[in-house]
């Protein structure tokens, strides 16, 4: 399983342009093969940021969504609004 967090710092009062296109972006996303969740989040204490969580079958199935036109779009769309961007990559807690 490949898995991580972004979490985006906004411009102040651009939180709602990105928000107008995430839920397409998201649909777009969550049809790819190896697609098991992609979801986005606005922090409670903080309007201007955004947390996305995104979980693919392995790194493979990664590589092939950032080649495809809808999260090139997406990200040059939002790059824009950003002051700080912070990505993650975790691994799903295993007891061992």
């Amino acid at each position: 399983m490949y898995k991580f967090i972004i979490t985006i710092d906004l411009q102040p009062g651009t939180r709602d342009a990105i928000l107008a296109r995430a839920p397409a972006a998201q649909a777009a996303t969550r049809a790819e093969p190896g697609c098991i969740a992609y979801d986005f989040y606005t922090c409670t204490d903080n309007p201007d940021r955004l947390v996305f969580v995104e979980t693919w079958a392995d790194r493979a199935a990664h590589d092939f969504h950032m080649e495809q036109a809808h999260p090139k779009d997406f990200i040059a769309f939002h790059e824009q609004f950003h002051e700080r961007l912070i990505l993650e990559t975790i691994d799903p807690a295993v007891p061992r």
